[in-house]
């Protein structure tokens, strides 16, 4: 008799005719299609939650006279005060200029979140205020020019 003989899905170990041990083939056979597809599963999982690509940061600026009426081409600007990284040496001047829609709405994207100043002028009205981007999300904010 041979030392294994396949059988009717079972492995059978022989030595000088006598049985050894028995295995289930069938059963080896399933469990290494759940742990592969358990394998699988858990890679994709990762893939697609670890690689989120971001959206820019966006800001709409409404600014509005002491009657509540939008301002009319009026001029926003959103800047940060310089920051130095202090690793890198690197300064961050960020700076945008935009101007009111019939609205009285300003749109300014970034790519990175940050807390900026917010400066609005219309003829000799003026405000100031601040504004905290965030990622993937669009924050609007009110000023109203004095």
């Amino acid at each position: 008799m041979d030392n294994a003989i396949l059988q009717a899905g079972q492995v059978y170990i022989n030595l000088n005719n006598s049985r050894v041990a028995t295995y289930k083939a069938e059963k080896t056979i399933t469990m290494n299609r759940i742990l592969t597809i358990a394998l699988s599963l858990s890679g994709l999982f990762f893939m697609t939650t670890s690689c989120k690509k971001t959206e820019p940061c966006e800001a709409v600026i409404t600014v509005v006279n002491e009657q509540g009426q939008p301002v009319v081409g009026a001029r926003v600007v959103l800047r940060q005060d310089s920051v130095v990284n202090p690793q890198t040496g690197i300064r961050a001047d960020i700076f945008d200029e935009e101007f009111t829609t019939s609205s009285g709405e300003a749109f300014f994207e970034f790519k990175w979140e940050a807390v900026l100043n917010v400066e609005a002028e219309s003829d000799t009205l003026n405000a100031r205020d601040y504004i905290r981007l965030e990622q993937s999300e669009t924050v609007r904010k009110t000023v109203t020019v004095r």
